[in-house]
């Protein structure tokens, strides 16, 4: 049965539909919003995101976990984790995303993502700010009766931030190309994303992104998506939020509730032909 279920697998990897270290989207309020989180990250998971906006991030933790598409069998645990260095540094950030599938507690494939971080203020006026930030991944796949391998990553993001309600956000990920196999031959696919987010009423904030995405998982092609969200802080204890995205449809809503530096955030987001998958996700700031 273990052979059969991992030929399942592999199937499904030809089909790109478990395209190894896929785009997860790990945090549950950017699942919520859609996925139109590039112009905003300004928690710990902007180490999966933008970079750059680990300098509006502060020192904070955060976790979540999510059953991709209900299966119980795909779980997706990711730790974030940010801290503002002193003699304006920067800040500095890790990060760790485990996507497993299990099957009869045994281990058949196991993606793990160690990201480390650091972002910069490059101008900081009343008027704009700019920031710039970097991260490193290192990509680990164990898969089970066939072994492990591990490779390298860069991504590049920035960030501004005009008269304080308009962003604006740049990222390109697996700038370098990384691939896995004997030959090379299954390369990790390469995202860039631009997108604009802007606040028309305090606590109020709209946000419309495009992605691009070159080699699906080692398969010829791209894709362009279209993600817009919107975030309504309710009041200092709640915050609602919902966004649209396309390649494929998917309808998305959610929640943040706030108190005492803890933040609960959960996040819904449909799927076209699959079920649904529900995020749940928990951060502290410090």
């Amino acid at each position: 049965m273990r052979k059969t279920i991992f030929l399942i697998i592999i199937f499904a990897l030809s089909l790109n539909l478990l395209a190894i270290f896929n785009d997860y989207e790990p945090s549950p309020r950017a699942r919520a919003m859609g996925g139109a989180y590039y112009s905003l990250s300004n928690d710990p998971m902007a180490v999966f995101y933008n970079p750059a906006g680990l300098s509006l991030a502060g020192n904070g933790v955060a976790t979540s976990y999510s059953q991709l598409f209900g299966n119980n069998f795909q779980e997706l645990t990711v730790l974030g984790f940010s801290y503002e260095l002193p003699y304006r540094l920067g800040t500095f950030g890790l990060g760790l995303q485990s996507m497993d599938v299990d099957y009869l507690e045994v281990n058949l494939m196991s993606e793990k993502i160690y990201n480390l971080s650091h972002s910069f203020t490059l101008l900081k006026d009343i008027h704009s700010e700019i920031y710039l930030g970097y991260s490193l991944n290192m990509y680990s796949l164990d898969m089970d009766s066939f072994g492990s391998e591990t490779d390298l990553g860069i991504n590049l993001g920035a960030l501004a931030i005009l008269h304080q309600r308009t962003r604006l956000a740049f990222t390109v990920s697996n700038l370098n190309n990384p691939a896995f196999g004997k030959e090379d031959d299954e390369e990790l696919a390469q995202k860039m994303a631009i997108g604009i987010a802007y606040e028309p009423y305090p606590d109020v904030v709209t946000a419309i992104e495009m992605k691009k995405t070159y080699g699906l998982g080692g398969v010829e092609g791209e894709k362009t998506e279209l993600h817009t969200g919107m975030e309504f802080k309710i009041n200092e204890l709640l915050t609602l939020r919902a966004g649209l995205r396309t390649q494929p449809v998917s309808y998305s809503a959610g929640a943040g509730i706030h108190a005492y530096g803890v933040q609960i955030d959960y996040g819904y987001n449909t799927h076209a032909v699959l079920s649904g998958t529900h995020h749940i996700g928990l951060s502290y700031k410090f």
